[in-house]
C-alpha cells in the first residue's frame, strides 16, 4: 500500500514533462496510478517509462521492480552490466540468453555463470541461443539441476547437434522441453533423430512436454523432418512429443534471426511458447 501523503503530480511531473501528461493522473487515487504503471511496465513499449518512474517513489518502485525483472534478457553487449548487478535479478522468474558472438573471444559464459551464481527463488524457465555449440552446451551444463532447482522449462534455439552423450547436458529438473535444431540437410536429420531417441530411452522419464520447432529447419527438409519424429512419436507410442512447425528456415543470417522479430515474438509469447504446436502420437 503506498504512503498517504504521496503526491501524485509531483511523482508524474518529475519523470518527465515532455512524455506524460499528468492531468490524466493527479485525480486518481494513488492505488489505481499503481496499477496502471505496473501494466505499462508489462507493455514492451512502456518499460523505460515505468522504469524512470520507479526511481521516484519507494511504492511505485516496490510494484513495478518485480515486473521489470521478470524476464531477464542477456545478450552479448549487456552481459557485463548484468553480471554486476548480484542481487538485482533474484526474483527472475524467465532468462533469455541471446549470444550472437563467438564465446571463444569474449567472457560471455564466466558472464552467465557470475549471472547464475545468484539465488533464484522464482526462476522456472530458461531461453538459450547461441550460433556455437560449445557455448550452447557449457551453458547448459552451468544449468542448475537436482531436485532442489525450481528450472522446469527450457528452450533451446539452434540446438546444436553433437554432444557427448544425452545425460550429459539437461538438468534433472526440467519438465518441459523446446528444441530448434538447424536442420539443415538429410544427415543432420539422422544425427538428430538418432540422438532424441537415445534422449528419450535413458533419461526422458520425468519429462511431461517435447516440443520441437522448425525456425532453424531449411525448408527442403521439413516435411522429412516433422515425418521422422512422427516416426518416434508413434515407435513409442510417446503422447509427450509435440511439434509446431508454422515457420522454416530460408538459411537467413544467423545474427539477422537472432535479432529479428521472429525471436522477438517468441519473447512476447512467454511460458505459453513451451505450449504451442499439435501432438506428434494421439492414442485411438
Amino acid at each position: 500500500m503506498a504512503q498517504a501523503n504521496t503526491d501524485v503530480a509531483d511523482v508524474v511531473d518529475a519523470a518527465s514533462a515532455g512524455m506524460v501528461d499528468s492531468s490524466s493522473f493527479t485525480n486518481l487515487p494513488f492505488e489505481l496510478v499503481i496499477i496502471i504503471i505496473t501494466a505499462a511496465a508489462r507493455d514492451r513499449a512502456s518499460p523505460s517509462w515505468a522504469a524512470s518512474l520507479a526511481l521516484l517513489c519507494r511504492a511505485i518502485r516496490n510494484a513495478v521492480e518485480p515486473v521489470l525483472v521478470e524476464t531477464l534478457r542477456m545478450t552479448d553487449t549487456n552481459c557485463n552490466a548484468i553480471a554486476r548487478q548480484t542481487t538485482r535479478f533474484q526474483q527472475t522468474r524467465h532468462i533469455n540468453v541471446i549470444f550472437t558472438q563467438n564465446a571463444g573471444d569474449i567472457d560471455e559464459l564466466d558472464r552467465f555463470r557470475a549471472l547464475l551464481g545468484q539465488r533464484f527463488s522464482c526462476c522456472t524457465a530458461v531461453t538459450l541461443f547461441s550460433w556455437g555449440s560449445f557455448c550452447c552446451r557449457q551453458m547448459l551444463l552451468s544449468l542448475p539441476g537436482g531436485s532442489s532447482a525450481t528450472l522446469s522449462h527450457l528452450h533451446i534455439r539452434f540446438f546444436p547437434l553433437f554432444y557427448d552423450g544425452p545425460a550429459n547436458w539437461l538438468p534433472s529438473s526440467v519438465t518441459h522441453l523446446t528444441l530448434d535444431p538447424p536442420i539443415r540437410d538429410l544427415d543432420a536429420l539422422a544425427t538428430f533423430i538418432r540422438y532424441i531417441s537415445d534422449y528419450l530411452e535413458v533419461c526422458g522419464r520425468d519429462l511431461k512436454r517435447l516440443l520441437f520447432r522448425t525456425p532453424c529447419t531449411l525448408m527442403g527438409v521439413k516435411t522429412a523432418f516433422v515425418g521422422a519424429l512422427v516416426g518416434v512419436a508413434v515407435a513409442r507410442r510417446d503422447t509427450r512429443l509435440w511439434i509446431d512447425d508454422d515457420r522454416a528456415s530460408t538459411d537467413r543470417n544467423f545474427v539477422e534471426y537472432a535479432t529479428g522479430k521472429e525471436v522477438a515474438m517468441d519473447e512476447d509469447l512467454g511460458i505459453s511458447l513451451w505450449y504451442a504446436g499439435r501432438q506428434l502420437y494421439v492414442p485411438s
